[in-house]
């Protein structure tokens, strides 16, 4: 057997490190990895020990140290935000993953950042995104920011000194983002609830069995609730009491369990949704005991049957803007719809404890006026 090998001398030590077999490992290959471990060698680094799972920056990946954000951070990150972060990983820093962080340059993360913002290089296919440039940052940031207070070697050194995300800031090179401010207007609101009762009809989910009146009750529940998507979606059975006609969301945004009364045309929607095949899940997915996935495709021929575009978010912002004008204290808006008051600085939000029964005729008199311009 015929091998490739590096000799050096490592802290004054001499080391032999196999490079690969002949000819498995042609020579161009072999003077390559040579080239790496030599690297290793002069920073006073045992290649050997890499093999053995020591820690060192070479061994410091994006993908690495995601998959440790992700371990450390455990149930205080949101699903969606680490569904967030790993699409921003795989779609604009793909080929970053196997690099290591000490690698990735100032100029690499500028670059980057130009060319997901405008369209170019890379993402010419894609079109340009400076909203996604501003995330994709963001991510960056936050991973640097973890590695640099986790990683150390083992003289206890951080292996990660600086976090080049910095030169976006030292540039003022932010993308300015438009932030969303959709309602869906007052003259508006009988043409949009009409045209998603009619969203079974639509011509395409006449075709064949799908998920059109479950998504249908999915949009009533946030315009008259002004929950989050994602808080209806995983709405469950036993969240529900019919008899003090309360519910209860258990995991929300801020991580605070609220609960809500529920009003007449949310009992209509819950009535509509009852089933004997249980399912724990109020709005149903198409699998067993699963909740309905974000209907996209269904918010999409809503879209088209009311004749505007409008988002589940629009919907919430209606929830709120129709609280707003019916003049209730910040406190009882902040509870409505699940929003913390003490990470402003506001003292007395700590004292200010509304049970269930204090939202139920705020909640009512938004139902009866978000209808009134229904009917």
């Amino acid at each position: 057997t015929k091998s490739y090998m590096v000799f050096r001398r490592v802290n004054g030590k001499p080391k032999k490190t196999t490079l690969g077999v002949y000819p498995n490992m042609t020579i161009e290959q072999a003077r390559g990895e040579a080239i790496k471990i030599l690297g290793l060698i002069s920073e006073g680094i045992n290649p050997n020990s890499i093999k053995e799972g020591q820690l060192t920056k070479r061994t410091l990946t994006l993908e690495k140290v995601f998959k440790d954000y992700q371990r450390s951070r455990g149930t205080n990150l949101e699903e969606s935000t680490i569904k967030g972060y790993k699409s921003i990983i795989d779609n604009q820093l793909g080929d970053w993953k196997n690099i290591a962080l000490s690698e990735i340059k100032r100029s690499m993360i500028e670059d980057r950042f130009l060319e997901v913002t405008h369209g170019t290089g890379k993402f010419i296919h894609k079109g340009g995104s400076p909203t996604r440039a501003n995330t994709m940052i963001r991510v960056l940031r936050a991973l640097y920011n973890y590695a640099m207070g986790q990683y150390v070697d083992s003289r206890e050194q951080p292996l990660i000194l600086h976090n080049p995300t910095a030169i976006i800031s030292h540039n003022k090179a932010w993308n300015r983002e438009k932030p969303r401010v959709g309602v869906v207007k007052d003259y508006n609101l009988k043409g949009w609830y009409e045209g998603v009762m009619k969203l079974t009809e639509h011509e395409k989910n006449l075709i064949s069995a799908n998920s059109s009146e479950v998504a249908r009750d999915v949009f009533i529940f946030i315009l008259f609730t002004g929950m989050r998507r994602n808080e209806v979606l995983t709405l469950k059975w036993e969240d529900i009491d019919l008899k003090d006609k309360t519910f209860t969301v258990g995991k929300t945004k801020n991580h605070e369990g609220l609960k809500l009364p529920l009003t007449w045309i949310l009992l209509e929607v819950l009535e509509r949704r009852k089933n004997d095949n249980g399912n724990p899940y109020v709005f149903e997915g198409d699998k067993p005991n699963s909740h309905l996935s974000p209907p996209k495709k269904q918010i999409e021929k809503a879209r088209e049957l009311v004749g505007f575009h409008f988002t589940n978010h629009d919907l919430r912002r209606t929830f709120s803007t129709t609280a707003h004008r019916l003049n209730f204290g910040k406190y009882t808006l902040d509870r409505l719809i699940n929003h913390k008051t003490e990470d402003s600085g506001d003292v007395t939000a700590r004292y200010v404890v509304l049970d269930v029964e204090d939202l139920r005729e705020p909640m009512t008199q938004i139902t009866e006026s978000i209808w009134s311009q229904i009917q």
